[in-house]
Parts: C-alpha cells; structure tokens; sequence
C-alpha cells in the first residue's frame, strides 16, 4: 500500500471514529433536553431522602412559547409556499403551482401538523426532519346504482367506454316496471 492510500484509510477511520462520538455526545445531550422538557432534573438535583423532588418545567414552557411565533412564521398565511412568475406568460402558471402546492402539503398532508412537529422536534432534539415520498398506489373503488333510467344508464355505459378501460360494469340487470329482472348481464 502506498503512502496515500495509508492516509485516505487513516483519515477516513477518523472521521467515522469523531462522527460516532459526536453522535453519542448528541444522543446524550438528546436524552438530557427530553428530560428537563418532561420536568425531571435527578441527574443534576438528586432528591434528597425524605425531601420534596425540585421539579422546574423551564424547557418546556421556553418551546412551547416558542411554537406559536415560530408557527405563524412559517404556516401563519394562506400561502406557504410561493412560486413567482420568471416572466409576464409565467404569471398563470406561477398562480396555479402556488395554489396546488400549498393545498397538497396544508390539506392532503396536514401540512400544520408536519411543520408543528418538525419545529417541536427541531427544538427539542436539535434537528427536525420530515420524511416526504411519493406513493403510487392504485386503488380499486365499486359502485352500485340502482333504479336508473334508460337515459342514465346510457350515459353511465358512454363514460365507462371513453375511460380507456379505467373503468369497468361489472354486472347490469334490467326490471320490468314491476322490479321483475328482463336480463341481467355479468361480465369479468
């Protein structure tokens, strides 16, 4: 082995060894923080026997306080999000994009409550992370309808032939004027 590649070895067996005691040092300092959030400091004022237990609730009340300014910061308008116009064409779009954006994350994902939690955490533990993925699922919805007119049942059967085989009648049965079946038709 060469001298370099000695080096590059040492070096980065360092950097692994130093990230590992920060990352104690952090979970130590992590564990602490929960601690004097929840009100209990025995590590620092060991009750003595037969003497009340000091509880202070200081963390917990400075985050707490801390969350409301720091919630209408980032969540405080109707737009968290702001996509802005490059050009005069643009000015629709940027409209649009803006509007999806902030109701996909504040409606479909509960956006307060994500930015709620992150800033809990990021106070908390010293870091916030939000995990965010795109998930394709495809999901299967059955329908029943009763009782419709010819009309309706044509118009149901012209959208079912327009969906490129996104959609799908499953089973069809016609009653006479008394709710006797003329015919019923399944298909798979």
């Amino acid at each position: 082995m060469d001298t370099l590649t000695v080096q590059s070895l040492v070096g980065s067996q360092r950097a692994d060894a130093l990230a590992a005691m920060s990352a104690a040092q952090l979970a130590e300092e992590r564990a602490r923080a929960m601690d004097y959030y929840l009100g209990n400091m025995d590590e620092d004022m060991p009750p003595e026997d037969g003497r009340s237990q000091a509880v202070s609730t200081d963390v917990s009340d400075t985050i707490e306080g801390l969350l409301p300014q720091l919630m209408d910061i980032f969540a405080g308008s109707d737009e968290v999000v702001v996509f802005e116009p490059v050009g005069p064409d643009d000015e629709d779009a940027a409209a649009q994009e803006t509007d999806y954006v902030n109701h996909v994350f504040m409606q479909q994902n509960s956006g307060f409550m994500v930015l709620y939690s992150l800033l809990k955490d990021a106070l908390l533990s010293k870091v916030g992370i939000v995990k965010v993925w795109w998930d394709e699922r495809e999901e299967e919805q059955q329908d029943t309808f009763y009782d419709l007119s010819e009309d309706q049942f044509a118009l149901l059967a012209q959208t079912v032939a327009e969906s490129d085989g996104q959609l799908e009648i499953v089973e069809h049965t016609a009653h006479d004027g008394s709710g006797n079946p003329i015919k019923s038709e399944a298909t798979s």
